[in-house]
C-alpha cells in the first residue's frame, strides 16, 4: 500500500472531509438541476439554489446537501413520475460517482486490487457518515452497511436514485468492480446490503 493511501487509512483532517462532501453536493446538485431544467425550464423557480461551498460542520453540511437532494427528487418525482426519474437520474448519479472515483483513484494513487479500494472506499464513506463492513464470499461476495447517517433524511425514492453514485464510486476506483444494491435502510431493512461483481 503506498504511503499516501496508507495515511489517509490512519486520519482525515475535517477540511478534506469537508471538500469532498462539498464536491459530491455540487455535482450531484448540478446534475439533477440540469435533469430537471431539460423538462421544464420553470421546474427550479421555486428551488432555492444552494451556496457551494457549504458552510459549517461535517453534519451540517450534510443535512444541507441532503434537503438539496429531496427537493429536487421531489420535484422530479412531480414532473416526470417516479419510474421515469429513477430512468434518468440514477444513471446520471452514477456518472458523478464514476468521475469521483477515478479523482479520488488518482489523488492517492490507488492500486486496482481490492484491498486498497475498500480502504478508499471506507475514506470515502466516513465523508457521508457512512460505516460499513466488506464481506469476502467468494460465491456472494457483498457490502453490508450497518450505519448511515443519511438514511434517517432520505426517501426511498431520493436513496434509491443516489445510491446510484455509490456504485459509480466504486467502478471508478476499480473500473473491473460492479457494485449493486439489493437492500436498504430506507425501505425498511436493519442494513443496506450491495452485491459486488468482479469482471475478469
Amino acid at each position: 500500500m503506498n504511503l499516501r493511501l496508507l495515511l489517509a487509512s490512519w486520519w482525515i483532517p475535517e477540511y478534506f472531509l469537508k471538500k469532498e462532501l462539498n464536491n459530491l453536493a455540487s455535482l450531484t446538485i448540478a446534475e439533477l438541476d440540469n435533469i430537471l431544467k431539460k423538462h421544464d425550464p420553470d421546474s427550479l423557480k421555486n428551488i432555492n439554489p444552494l451556496s457551494i461551498p457549504l458552510k459549517g460542520n461535517l453534519n451540517h453540511i450534510r443535512l444541507k446537501m441532503i434537503q438539496g437532494h429531496e427537493i429536487r427528487v421531489k420535484a422530479l418525482e412531480n414532473l416526470i413520475g417516479k419510474e421515469r426519474s429513477i430512468e434518468l437520474a440514477r444513471p446520471a448519479m452514477f456518472e458523478v460517482g464514476y468521475r469521483l472515483g477515478l479523482e479520488f483513484k488518482k489523488k492517492l494513487s490507488i492500486k486496482d486490487d481490492l484491498e486498497e479500494v475498500m480502504i478508499a472506499a471506507h475514506i470515502l464513506y466516513k465523508v457521508l457518515g457512512i460505516e460499513f463492513e466488506f464481506q469476502d464470499n467468494k460465491t456472494d461476495p457483498h457490502i453490508i452497511i450497518s450505519h448511515c447517517e443519511l438514511a434517517s433524511y432520505y426517501s426511498p425514492l431520493s436513496c434509491h436514485i443516489l445510491s446510484g453514485a455509490d456504485e459509480g464510486v466504486l467502478k471508478g476506483l476499480n473500473p473491473a468492480f460492479e457494485m449493486k444494491f439489493i437492500k436498504r435502510i430506507t425501505e425498511g431493512a436493519s442494513c443496506c446490503k450491495a452485491r459486488l461483481k468482479l469482471k475478469n
